[in-house]
């Protein structure tokens, strides 16, 4: 578990990991991109959604939109290796309240 971000849910966020620093052996690389997800999903159209999902060399990189103020969400990232094996990353992601003036609101 990588810890907890705070996303606007009015903004797009971009989020990277490095795999290097997260887990890669000596001579491994990261050859699958088998995803990122987000709990809770539901039918809410305010709902966290990813965009877009990349890996490139030894990073993945995950863009997402939207998320109801003050939802909690876990976003996971898997990727599979050259020596076969299956790594993961965890985030928290809290979607902030937005104040009347239009900043964070990072109290709750």
């Amino acid at each position: 578990m990588r810890g907890t971000i705070l996303k606007d849910p009015t903004s797009e966020l971009a989020f990277t990991i490095d795999w290097r620093a997260e887990g890669l052996l000596a001579q491994e690389q990261v050859v699958d991109d088998l995803g990122w997800t987000v709990q809770p999903v539901d039918d809410n159209p305010n709902c966290l959604r990813i965009t877009e999902q990349t890996v490139r060399h030894c990073c993945s990189r995950v863009v997402m939109t939207g998320g109801s103020e003050g939802q909690v969400y876990l976003l996971t990232c898997t990727v599979g290796t050259t020596k076969k094996r299956v790594l993961k990353q965890a985030v928290i992601l809290r979607i902030a309240a937005a104040s009347m003036n239009g900043d964070l609101d990072e109290s709750d």
